[in-house]
């Protein structure tokens, strides 16, 4: 007899899981659109590269605010010596690599400071499958190939 009931209870509730409506969150690995449209901007003509050793392939630039990024070969890492106001405490850098969403971080050294030319708003660089762009003056926008970014500016900053 139990067995019969429990069959009835189990039947009863795959029906009901069946039957339930599906919950569809918004991914939040989806890059924003702002994200979308920095391949958008024209290239940046400059000095962005830095004859150091080590850095062969390397492209760098300064934020017209101040900021120092990079944008490393072969999916990174991308990123800047810089974290905004609402990171972490102790964070002075975001970074991101293609396999895996932007993050904020602590560094002992800078990683991106080099003496190049300032990126100008509106304007981009590419290295290898990955982008860094002002779209406006306070802001800059890195992604890299498998989806994953960041936009940041002194305030806020956006991870993916």
């Amino acid at each position: 007899m139990w067995g019969k009931r429990f069959a009835g209870i189990a039947g009863a509730v795959g029906f009901v899981l069946v039957t339930a409506p599906v919950a569809h969150a918004d991914p939040t690995t989806d890059p924003p659109r702002d994200a979308e449209e920095l391949h958008d901007l024209p290239i940046a003509v400059g000095r962005y590269t830095s004859p150091a050793a080590g850095d062969f392939y390397h492209v760098y630039f300064k934020t017209p605010d101040g900021r120092f990024c990079g944008i490393l070969p072969n999916g990174g890492p991308v990123g800047c010596d810089a974290a905004p106001s609402d990171a972490p405490g102790g964070s002075n850098q975001t970074v991101v690599n293609s396999w895996g969403p932007a993050e904020y971080r602590q560094s002992d050294a800078p990683s991106f400071t080099r003496d190049v030319d300032v990126l100008p708003e509106g304007f981009r660089l590419e290295n290898w499958g990955a982008s860094c762009g002002i779209r406006q003056v306070g802001t800059v926008t890195c992604t890299t190939y498998g989806q994953h970014g960041f936009t940041i500016s002194a305030l806020y900053g956006e991870l993916w």
